[in-house]
C-alpha cells in the first residue's frame, strides 16, 4: 500500500507541475486531439474517485478533535 501512496503522491505533484505550466485554455488548444479525446472518455471517472476521496477526508477533518484522554502525557506548565 506504500507503494501506491508514493504514486499517488508522485501523480499529485506532476499534475500540479502540468497546471502550473499551461492554462486549460492553452491546454485545449496545443494538446493533440487523442490526448484530449482520452481526457475527455476517462476523466470522469477519475473525478468521481478523487472526489469521493476529498469527501470522505473532508468530512473526517471537518469533525472537531477528542480531548486526548491519558494524563501521564498531559503537560502542565510552570512546574519546577
Amino acid at each position: 500500500m506504500d507503494d501506491l501512496a508514493t504514486e499517488f503522491l508522485d501523480l499529485v505533484h506532476r499534475l500540479e507541475e502540468i497546471r502550473d505550466a499551461i492554462t486549460p485554455e492553452q491546454a485545449h488548444a496545443e494538446f493533440d486531439q487523442t490526448t484530449l479525446q482520452v481526457f475527455w472518455k476517462r476523466w470522469p471517472s477519475v473525478s468521481a474517485w478523487t472526489g469521493s476521496l476529498w469527501r470522505l477526508l473532508s468530512e473526517e477533518l471537518d469533525v472537531p478533535s477528542a480531548p486526548h484522554r491519558d494524563a501521564d502525557l498531559d503537560e502542565v506548565g510552570g512546574s519546577e
